[in-house]
């Protein structure tokens, strides 16, 4: 025969059972914290020249239940202008980045479905500018709303800010030709170059010296054949007047 259980005892056993109920659907929920992170830096170049590329990077150190979030990345429009679609987010998710082309660019990031949020250290966007002009170049994150997986947000200003200085570049002079006389022909002595045909002017020598050469040469034998025709004439009268004078005896 069984016997009746007391009432205290049966409040007791529900009480327990109850007890543990709560218990097990406590330990079964999984439990969100609000999203946070421990630091929002902005990292971009010391200094460039115009006309280069300028590389900013937002991160965040120690994120935790980092769902979603949006960010400003302001930026001075006088001096660096947004390289269109350069704006990388991390891989998963929904990405978007508009630029007012006045000074800020809003970026904005979500994982999708049950995907757990980021968790460490992050990257949580890459910009890169064209610097157009020289000057002090300043890019901050004025502000950042940091989004849970069960939607609580916290919001972050003054988040972080870095300057790059844009230097101008340097154009080396252009060297115009002068109109000055050019310079003039270097004096060889006075030598005088010589004919066409490669001979030299009988002109140019020195007064009371003797003409050389085939001339000289040439007169020397006229003389010598001039002398022997005499010559010739001579003797050959000789004879004549010998034979006459044998004739004539």
């Amino acid at each position: 025969m069984t016997r009746p259980v007391p009432r205290r005892r049966l409040r007791a056993r529900a009480a327990l059972v109850g007890g543990l109920a709560v218990a097990a659907a406590a330990l079964a929920a999984p439990a969100h914290a609000a999203p946070s992170v421990t630091q929002v830096s902005l990292t971009a170049p010391a200094s460039v020249e115009v006309g280069a590329e300028i590389t900013v990077t937002v991160a965040a150190t120690g994120a935790g239940d980092l769902y979603a979030y949006d960010l400003a990345v302001a930026y001075d429009p006088d001096l660096v202008e947004l390289v269109d679609g350069s704006v990388v987010t991390p891989d998963g998710g929904f990405a978007d980045a508009t630029d007012d082309a006045a000074g800020t660019v809003a970026v904005t990031h979500t994982r999708l479905g049950t995907s757990p949020g980021l968790e460490g250290d992050v990257t949580l966007a890459t910009l890169t500018f064209t610097a157009v002009s020289d000057g002090a170049a300043a890019f901050a994150v004025p502000t950042a709303t940091l989004v849970g997986a069960d939607a609580e947000t916290a919001t972050l200003t003054d988040a972080a800010s870095a300057t790059t200085t844009v230097t101008a570049v340097d154009v080396p002079p252009t060297q115009e030709p002068t109109d000055g006389p050019t310079t003039p022909p270097v004096d060889d002595g006075g030598t005088t170059p010589p004919g066409d045909d490669g001979a030299s002017d009988s002109s140019s020598s020195p007064s009371g010296s003797t003409s050389g050469g085939a001339l000289a040469s040439t007169g020397a034998s006229v003389a010598w054949f001039a002398g022997a025709a005499l010559l010739a004439v001579a003797v050959g009268t000789g004879i004549l007047l010998a034979r006459r004078r044998a004739a004539t005896r």
